[in-house]
């Protein structure tokens, strides 16, 4: 084959591309007089624009437009564009024309079309057609060291060569694209604007990663779908790393006229400078097989570039095409033994105006060269509304020594898989690892180690709340104790707001307790209204014995069947909370929602019995609503003053009560015969039973909103008269009472009054009257008495029983000793006494 013939065959090309520096453009050209300088001072840089062409005739013309290097292991690919316009009448053919490149120092490289070039033969008048050459070249050339020579073959020259012109680059032009400027891509018949939105530079252990949003729109009209792009970036000094997309920008289509941002990012050594990189758009070849540059993209970067997000500042992620804000909202500490529970809330806004699903990030502190990974709740499946935000929560463990200063929070995307990396590009990002996209300093912690009575704001995507510790009691239940913790919460917006749905959870020291913890939201409907409040408490079962020194609480909400994320955390150091105690004549009040009342203790009385004594107390509580109620069901203790417990068993009103209606509540317990009472108190709370307020038959399960009340004892009076006997809230007058016997016994008749205080409401009422009578031999006989049974509730009743014993049958003068006596489970205490005569005639004929 002749030369001319491979020269012919060799000129077949295509334009890949048509683009200089020059001919990109530049958003910024358009704004108002105000970027004037900035205009100005950019198209003071010179590019490929500004260099002359070189004629073809004396109308038409050859200018270089495009030029890229990708470096590679044993030298470099070079890829330039030179762009014929044709100004004459007739068509030139690019048979007649061809190109090569050398360097200064006379080295020559033969070059070769493309192979989507190889089909263009010429270029009719009026038109320009841009065809792309490639040749391999010596590492570490640079564009200013390069002749680029354009060749009309002429067999009346020797050697058939003639040199047209020579095109040199010199040191001092921009070659590669700026940031924000658009170039305008041909890739065969398909036409694309691609600019580099923005670089952000994260330096993190020995490593800096270099992220880039490139934007890309489909000019063309037909849908752009998984171009077979590589991306690298350069050095100043031609060394390549991999930038690999994310999971998003991995797999992608773009329908004409539409845009997409891709996130590419590369792993850069903290050594290499910074200064100038390049990002090289390549693809392969498909004649050649290899991979050949068709566009350099500069990023603007500097040595020593950094792109931290300051503390209470926003970061912009891009997100399909939309700007999704972040920002950290609070951060709080727990510390615990050799390290903390770290809980930060994280907002993400869509700032678009199209729903926007967020990705799956990862997040972690970075803490000097280590990390530790956080877990994000909220995070997957996350949409956003436009102008919607949410709350995320992000848990984790960090050294309890580090402080705010000296960690960095970390956001991380998964990428996803790209083609294969040009060759010999340094220290890639695995497609199945996770990279940095952003970094924020971390604010001041909210230390919660002493967090008693200390309010905190949590904001979520609920609403605003004030989250108050208010209590960690220790009570006595069982054989055991239990932990009562008692966690305040404010509805701080100003509109309705929703309370998860939530769980708690315990930790003593290094140990996460075992057993059942009961969650109780005094707000059935979990839905606070402004400023409102409600209590949650959280309840488990523990030894008595138990020591700690450390105790954290947490609340958790529940994210699914079996998932839950942490929502908040306590910690407290030290002793529980003592137990409030409440004077004698003072109200206890129960602020419970919706259970509003108070207590007061009326009496405290000692049964003495044969075996063992009963400690009995006696409580008014009144309903505090304005509404008909079912009140809180009460738990109760006695405790002595050297601090032992006695369990009581409560008696109240199982009904409901009006409003500021009162109620009896008794309290009582078996205690050794003999006990000495003394500076006693009763550990009275609210009853529980299985994650809510224990119902009128419920059992309880536990209790909460415990105080001890002061306890008086006192001593109980014998009236000398049957007039006035109470038995609260009975009041029993005896009218007239006479005796008479007969040869069988005594019958006894008397005559009374019997009233009922209705102030008061009652539960069963537990006590009875025993009516005593003793002869003169000292023989004494009971009658045990139901009130409102045996005696009812009237005036001027009558009531009669008889004593069958023969020792009345001589009995004829006299009298007999008649006495009252209040009977409590079993055990008596006189409380009236009064001698009455025998009659031995019909009595009341």
């Amino acid at each position: 084959m002749s030369k001319a013939k491979l020269v012919v065959a060799s000129l077949a090309v295509a334009a890949l591309m048509a683009q200089s520096a020059a001919g990109a453009v530049d958003a910024a050209a358009a704004k108002s007089k105000t970027t004037n300088t900035k205009s100005q001072s950019q198209s003071a840089v010179k590019t490929l624009n500004h260099l002359n062409p070189i004629k073809l005739t004396s109308k038409s013309t050859v200018r270089l437009s495009n030029v890229n290097i990708l470096s590679q292991n044993e030298g470099s690919v070079l890829t330039y564009t030179l762009t014929y316009q044709n100004n004459d009448s007739k068509a030139i053919s690019l048979v007649d024309y061809w190109t090569k490149v050398k360097t200064k120092s006379g080295t020559v490289y033969s070059v070769t079309a493309i192979g989507t070039d190889k089909e263009k033969k010429k270029v009719v008048p009026g038109s320009t057609v841009s065809v792309t050459y490639t040749a391999k070249i010596a590492k570490n050339l640079k564009f200013s060291d390069l002749q680029f020579q354009v060749i009309k073959w002429n067999f009346s020259v020797a050697g058939y060569e003639q040199i047209l012109g020579s095109i040199n680059i010199p040191a001092s032009y921009s070659v590669a694209t700026p940031v924000n400027t658009t170039r305008k891509l041909v890739l065969n018949d398909m036409a694309m604007n691609a600019k580099v939105m923005g670089v952000n530079v994260l330096g993190l252990g020995d490593y800096n990663y270099v992220n880039v949003s490139l934007y890309l729109q489909n000019a063309s009209s037909k849908t752009l779908e998984n171009l077979n792009f590589k991306y690298v970036i350069q050095t100043a000094s031609g060394t390549p790393f991999a930038l690999t997309p994310d999971a998003a920008s991995s797999t992608y289509q773009i329908l004409p006229q539409e845009a997409k941002t891709l996130n590419l990012v590369a792993k850069l050594p903290k050594n290499v400078n910074l200064n100038n990189l390049l990002m090289v758009l390549v693809q392969t070849d498909e004649t050649s097989k290899s991979d050949i540059p068709v566009a350099s993209l500069n990023l603007g970067t500097r040595k020593g570039q950094t792109s931290k997000t300051a503390v209470n500042k926003e970061k912009v992620l891009k997100v399909d095409n939309t700007n999704i804000s972040t920002r950290i909202e609070s951060i709080s500490r727990n510390q615990s033994f050799g390290e903390s529970a770290l809980s930060v809330q994280f907002a993400f806004k869509n700032n678009g105006d199209k729903t926007v699903t967020v990705p799956n990030y990862s997040f972690e502190v970075q803490l000097g060269n280590k990390s530790y990974p956080l877990t994000a709740s909220g995070m997957e499946g996350l949409s956003l509304e436009p102008g919607e935000e949410q709350m995320i929560s992000l848990d984790g463990n960090i050294p309890v020594v580090a402080n705010a200063e000296d960690m960095e929070l970390i956001l991380k995307t998964s990428t996803g898989s790209s083609a294969q990396t040009p060759e010999q590009p340094a220290t890639p990002v695995s497609s199945a690892s996770s990279y940095p996209i952003a970094v924020y300093s971390l604010p001041e912690f909210t230390e919660m180690q002493h967090a008693l009575g200390q309010e905190r704001l949590i904001k979520n995507n609920d609403g605003t709340y004030g989250v108050t510790l208010d209590s960690i009691q220790k009570l006595p239940w069982n054989d055991g104790n239990l932990l009562s913790t008692k966690i305040t919460i404010t509805n701080k917006g100003i509109k309705a707001a929703k309370l998860p749905d939530f769980v708690g959870a315990y930790k003593m020291d290094l140990t996460s307790l075992s057993s059942t913890v009961q969650l109780v939201n005094s707000n059935t409907s979990q839905v606070l209204g402004p400023g409102e409040k409600t209590s949650v408490y959280v309840v488990a079962n523990v030894p008595s014995n138990l020591k700690f020194s450390q105790l954290q609480v947490q609340l958790l909400q529940k994210a699914g069947t079996d998932k839950t994320s942490n929502w908040i955390m306590f910690s407290n150091y030290g002793n529980t909370s003592d137990l409030k105690v409440i004077a004698d004549g003072s109200y206890n009040n129960l602020e419970t929602v919706d259970k509003k009342a108070d207590l007061m203790t009326r009496k405290t009385y000692m049964y003495k019995g044969s075996t063992n004594d009963i400690i009995y107390t006696e409580l008014i509580m009144r309903n505090l609503e304005d509404k008909q109620n079912n009140l809180s069901q009460l738990t109760g203790y006695f405790q002595t003053e050297d601090g032992q417990y006695y369990k009581a068993d409560v008696n109240q009103v199982k009904t409901t009560m009006g409003p500021k209606s009162a109620g009896l509540a008794s309290f009582s317990a078996k205690v050794p015969k003999g006990t000495v009472v003394s500076n006693w108190k009763l550990v009275v709370g609210e009853s529980i039973t299985e994650n809510k307020f224990t119902d009128a038959e419920g059992k309880p399960t536990g209790y909460v909103n415990a105080n001890a009340m002061e306890l008086k004892l006192e001593s109980r009076d014998i009236k000398n008269t049957l007039k006035g006997v109470e038995l609260f809230p009975y009041t029993l007058d005896v009218r007239e009472i006479e005796g008479r016997t007969n040869s069988s016994g005594l019958e006894v008749k008397m005559k009374y009054d019997l009233k009922r205080d209705l102030t008061f409401q009652m539960g069963e009422f537990q006590h009875k009257f025993v009516m005593e009578v003793m002869d003169s031999s000292g023989a004494r006989f009971e009658k045990e008495v139901e009130l409102e049974k045996d005696i009812t509730v009237g005036g001027n009743m009558s009531y009669s029983f008889t004593v069958n014993d023969l020792i009345f049958g001589t009995s004829r003068s006299g009298a007999f000793q008649f006495s009252i006596y209040d009977s409590y489970q079993g055990v008596k205490t006189k409380i009236a006494t009064y001698a009455v005569p025998y009659v031995n005639s019909d009595l009341y004929r």
